[in-house]
């Protein structure tokens, strides 16, 4: 489970929240972003206007101050005109998913505006965890938030797919899908060893799809079981 990883320190402050300025507008944020791990969440585009123009802006997540620097390592600043554009990484959410709050801030002038929306984990789980390989299992997952789009399941051995399936459209906020499904949809039997199910949204198999899941299962030898002994 792989997104872009983000560097990010994180300093905790308090501070008097001042009421939001008329002018100060930030266009609406997406309804749900994906967290992978921690240091690896989608990046949130901050888009707004009618701010101090040329002043310095602080970005807080959920009332905790998150250090985001130019790539010159200075604050970020308004542009000539009032506007702003930046990207803060979401939040890390353990599991499951959450609503946050997304405020900016203009130390300068006091004045400040926030924005909600949601993060979500990045994962698929298969219940029964263990199962024959032609038994039919339910594959659960979340964070497949582009809600156009099937999630596809791809199964890969020594580096290649060998079959790719669709199992749906995501459904929710942050992109949920719930199929049942055979373990793995061949006519005979896999080839013992460690086959990789990639989960993405990527008709075709990308190693690199930029949001992936990946199941590892292990195929090994059918035990037959013991004939009776003869008396």
């Amino acid at each position: 489970m792989l997104l872009r990883s983000i560097p990010l320190a994180v300093v905790f402050a308090a501070f008097a929240a001042a009421p939001a300025s008329a002018d100060i507008q930030l266009q609406p944020l997406k309804d749900c972003y994906v967290a992978a791990q921690e240091g690896e969440t989608e990046g949130i585009l901050v888009q707004g206007t009618g701010f101090t123009p040329l002043t310095p802006v602080s970005f807080y997540l959920d009332d905790v101050l998150q250090d985001i620097r130019t790539e010159e390592g200075t604050p970020v600043e308004t542009g000539f005109n009032g506007t702003l554009l930046g990207t803060v990484p979401a939040p890390f959410v353990e599991e499951g998913e959450r609503s946050f709050t997304l405020r900016v801030y203009e130390p300068e002038s006091g004045n400040s505006v926030e924005a909600r929306s949601r993060v979500t984990r990045l994962s698929v789980e298969q219940r029964p965890s263990q199962a024959r390989t032609r038994e039919r299992v339910r594959f659960r997952g979340r964070g497949f938030t582009d809600l156009t789009t099937p999630v596809y399941a791809h199964y890969v051995f020594a580096g290649k797919s060998r079959k790719t399936v669709r199992l749906g459209m995501p459904t929710g906020e942050c992109g949920r899908f719930s199929v049942k499904r055979r373990q793995f949809p061949f006519k005979n039997s896999p080839r013992r060893g460690l086959w990789t199910i990639q989960f993405d949204q990527s008709k075709t198999y990308d190693a690199q799809a930029p949001v992936r899941y990946a199941l590892n299962i292990r195929v090994r030898k059918a035990i037959k079981p013991r004939q009776a002994r003869a008396r």
